[in-house]
């Protein structure tokens, strides 16, 4: 399988208004990355069809497993900006959070 990443501006040149931070050819875009979940496979070898054929939503899901926690069915509500803290702090990189925008999930890692 050959998967490739790009940031659009290696593919388009200049993007415009808000654009994705980087796209990702699964299969030289034989397989399409599942934008919804609870299928079998982040894999799908169907496409979309009609108005919008893309999976572009204002709402981003953020999985995260912590073994040490019993957190079942919980949804904790979290912006984009609170993903780089809380990764980093769960590595014990701890230099430069504080300029960040973000918080660290306390809720879901300790």
């Amino acid at each position: 399988m050959k998967n490739h990443v790009f940031e659009p501006e290696m593919l388009y040149g200049t993007a415009i208004g808000d654009k994705l931070d980087l796209m990702v050819y699964f299969d030289d875009l034989f397989w399409r990355s599942a934008g919804t979940v609870g299928h079998e496979s982040i894999y799908l070898d169907e496409d979309d069809t009609g108005q919008d054929d893309s999976v572009h939503s204002m709402d981003g899901i953020f999985l995260m497993y912590n073994p040490q926690k019993d957190i079942k069915n919980n949804l904790v509500r979290v912006r984009a900006e609170d993903i780089a803290p809380t990764i980093l702090s769960m590595f014990g990189i701890h230099d430069g959070l504080s300029e960040l925008d973000g918080r660290i999930l306390q809720e879901v890692i300790f």
